[in-house]
């Protein structure tokens, strides 16, 4: 049987827990939220509020997300939005997983 310890994370880059208030501006909606996790990629966004549509997904919006004390704004790309199930490690009303990439 394979426990989560065993299992091999084959993402590109290594995510980082970090809580923090976030911000997302998405199709003239504007949603607020906290960070489970951040990475090089992007980030696992939980608890929007408004929830967010699974419409989203492919949609392009800015992402400001508090670091040291201050916002910092990326373009981001939404590429799951899940919905709150007992699947989920991550505990809160309307889990939403949203991955966000840099657009330079």
């Amino acid at each position: 049987m394979t426990t989560p310890d065993s299992v091999t994370d084959k993402r590109k880059h290594i995510r980082k827990p970090i809580e923090t208030d976030y911000r997302l501006y998405l199709n003239g909606q504007h949603y607020t939220g906290k960070t489970s996790n951040i990475s090089a990629d992007g980030a696992f966004l939980i608890i929007p509020s408004p929830g967010l549509p699974p419409s989203s997904v492919s949609e392009f919006g800015d992402l400001d997300i508090l670091i040291d004390g201050s916002w910092s704004r990326f373009r981001c790309e939404i590429i799951y939005v899940g919905e709150e199930s007992g699947h989920h490690d991550v505990t809160g009303a309307g889990i939403l997983n949203i991955f966000a990439k840099r657009l330079d």
